[in-house]
C-alpha cells in the first residue's frame, strides 16, 4: 500500500508518494516571488498553493494508481507546539481532506517541523533519543527529540531565522529570492570579523545583518559576504550544539531544513562534530513532503 504525503509551506508545494520507503513520485512547485522582494503575504503564498495542488495530484494520477493509497499525512503546522499556526497549510489541510473523503482513508496531521526531522530519519534509521537543528525560512531551533520522538524545543533564535538573515542580504545585493543557493557558490578564503551573541542556547543574530550590509557598501563583494555568513551560521551552530551534547548526554546531531543544505556551514560542523553530525541529503533539505510520507507508510507501522 502507498503513503502519500503533501507539505504546503511558505515556499513549496509538494506532493510525495511512498512504497514502503521508496518513493514512487514526487513533485514540488515553487511559489514566486516578485524579483527585489523578500518573501510573499500569507494570502498569496494560499492563493498559489491553491493553484498548484491540482497540477501537482493530475501529475501525481498519471503515474500512481490511487485506490492503493492506505494514508493521507498533511503539515498542519509548523511547530507541535500550542499556538503554531500558519495560513499556507490550511491550503494542503484542505486538498487532503478532499483526497480523504474521496478515497475513503484518513488523514493524519503532522507538523512542517516534525515532517523535515522525518526526512533525516527515512535516509539515516537513526532511532533513540538526539539533539535536533530546524534551520529554515521560518524557523532556527534546537531540539531535544526523545525515544518516542517527541520534540521539545532548547534553544532557539532570539530575533531573525537563519533562512530570513540569508534572504534578506541575498536581495540586498541584488540576487533574486529565495537566495541560499545562489549564496552557496562562493569559496572566498577571506572572510570579515563577527561577533557572537549567545544565551544558554539561543543566539541573536539580526545584529550580523547591519554588519554586513555595511560591509557589502564598502567593498561590493557578494562573495566574501556570503562566505563569511555562513562560516559564520556553522560556527555559531558549533557552539550552541556542543552546550546542547554536554546539557542532554545525547551523542547524535540530525540537522534539518533549508539552511542545513549548505555546504559551508556542513563543513564546519562536519569538521567540528565528525560522524556525530548527520545531514538531510540536499534534495530533501529543502521544504519537501518526503517526510510525512515516510511517516505515514514506515514509522506508524513501526510504531
Amino acid at each position: 500500500m502507498l503513503s502519500l504525503g503533501i507539505d504546503t509551506s511558505c515556499y513549496t508545494t509538494s506532493l510525495v508518494v511512498m512504497d514502503g520507503s521508496s518513493v514512487v513520485f514526487e513533485g514540488r512547485k515553487l511559489l514566486t516571488v516578485k524579483k527585489g522582494t523578500v518573501g510573499l503575504r500569507q494570502a498569496d503564498a494560499f492563493f498559489q498553493h491553491v493553484q498548484n495542488l491540482p497540477k501537482l495530484y493530475k501529475e501525481m494520477v498519471s503515474t500512481v494508481d490511487v485506490n492503493k493509497i492506505s494514508k493521507i499525512v498533511v503539515s498542519n503546522r509548523p511547530r507541535p507546539i500550542e499556538g503554531s499556526y500558519m495560513p499556507v497549510f490550511t491550503a494542503g489541510m484542505r486538498f487532503a481532506d478532499i483526497i480523504g473523503d474521496t478515497l475513503g482513508i484518513d488523514v493524519l496531521n503532522l507538523s512542517h517541523q516534525e515532517n523535515h526531522l522525518y526526512a533525516t530519519l527515512l535516509e539515516h534509521g537513526v532511532k533513540g533519543e538526539f539533539v535536533g537543528v530546524h534551520i529554515s525560512g521560518g524557523t532556527s531551533e534546537i531540539l531535544t527529540v526523545d525515544s518516542d520522538l517527541t520534540i521539545s524545543i532548547i534553544g532557539e533564535t532570539l530575533d531573525l531565522s537563519f533562512g530570513k538573515l540569508i534572504d534578506r542580504l541575498g536581495v540586498y545585493m541584488g540576487l533574486d529570492f529565495p537566495c541560499g543557493k545562489a549564496m552557496d557558490v562562493y569559496t572566498s578564503s577571506e572572510t570579515y570579523p563577527l561577533k557572537m551573541s549567545i544565551k544558554d542556547m539561543s543566539f541573536n543574530i539580526s545584529g550580523i545583518e547591519n554588519q554586513l550590509k555595511t560591509f557589502y557598501d564598502r567593498d561590493k563583494s557578494i562573495e566574501k559576504v556570503s562566505v563569511t555568513l555562513f562560516r559564520y551560521i556553522g560556527k555559531l551552530l558549533c557552539k550552541v550544539l556542543d552546550i546542547a551534547l554536554a546539557e542532554t548526554g545525547y551523542d547524535r546531531i540530525i540537522m534539518s531544513g533549508g539552511v542545513s543544505a549548505n555546504r559551508l556551514v556542513r563543513e564546519e560542523l562536519i569538521s567540528h562534530f565528525n560522524d556525530l553530525v548527520l545531514f538531510t541529503s540536499i534534495e530533501y533539505s529543502t521544504d519537501h513532503a518526503i517526510g510525512n510520507a515516510y511517516y505515514g507508510n514506515v514509522v506508524i507501522s513501526l510504531n
